[in-house]
């Protein structure tokens, strides 16, 4: 099917706070008990042999990403990991995490690092996601994307079980905030917001012929 660059509410910058945390939140938390990425950790590995970098950069992290998890994983010679977002929320990690926005296209010289990108390289548009290859080729420092996305027909079907999986999830999501209970169990407000971006970041997301492109 054809890609649809659809607005993910997320994504606005109107967006209020309480909802772009809490569906991060959701994300993060569904990273950390499934674990999804631990299979790239080899792969991983030698691409930052190759590069000779002993530091990571996660760029659109939200509350933390996988990184707390995959360097679990490393046998030896774990690296340094700081993590940042264009929209910062430290809240899910205990990685170090950069204060101040950051954009991902146009990275901080002060910033350096082998570049990681997890579940968010959809967000962007051809030509932005050019820019954010680009940047890091200019500044001369390694790149790795990730997906958990694909834009077929039975990840879409799938996406229909969210609302469910947010119900059961948000009780293991810390810290527990009154706010998010509320805006789950007496107004649903959360589930089905999740439930919409994960629709759009499907219908969002490249293929490989797309990527190699």
């Amino acid at each position: 099917m054809k890609r649809l660059h659809l607005i993910e509410l997320g994504d606005l910058p109107g967006c209020p706070r309480f909802l772009r945390n809490g569906m991060t939140d959701y994300l993060e938390t569904v990273v950390r008990l499934a674990n999804p990425y631990q299979g790239i950790v080899p792969r991983l590995a030698a691409a930052l042999e190759r590069c000779q970098a002993t530091h990571v950069l996660d760029l659109c992290s939200g509350p933390g990403g996988p990184w707390a998890t995959l360097l679990l994983l490393f046998k030896d010679k774990k690296p340094e990991v700081l993590l940042t977002d264009f929209y910062p929320n430290p809240t899910g990690t205990a990685l170090p995490y950069h204060p101040e926005p950051v954009d991902a296209t146009k990275v901080p010289e002060t910033l350096t690092g082998f570049r990681t990108l997890f579940a968010s390289f959809h967000h962007f548009r051809p030509e932005q996601a050019r820019a954010i290859l680009a940047d890091a080729v200019a500044k001369q420092h390694g790149i790795a994307v990730f997906e958990g996305t694909a834009r077929t027909i039975p990840a879409l079907l799938g996406m229909l079980f969210i609302p469910l999986a947010v119900l059961l999830v948000t009780p293991q999501i810390r810290p527990v905030r009154l706010s998010r209970l509320f805006w789950t169990y007496v107004v649903p407000i959360l589930p089905l917001a999740i439930l919409f971006d994960g629709i759009v970041s499907c219908l969002r997301t490249y293929t490989p012929s797309e990527l190699k492109k």
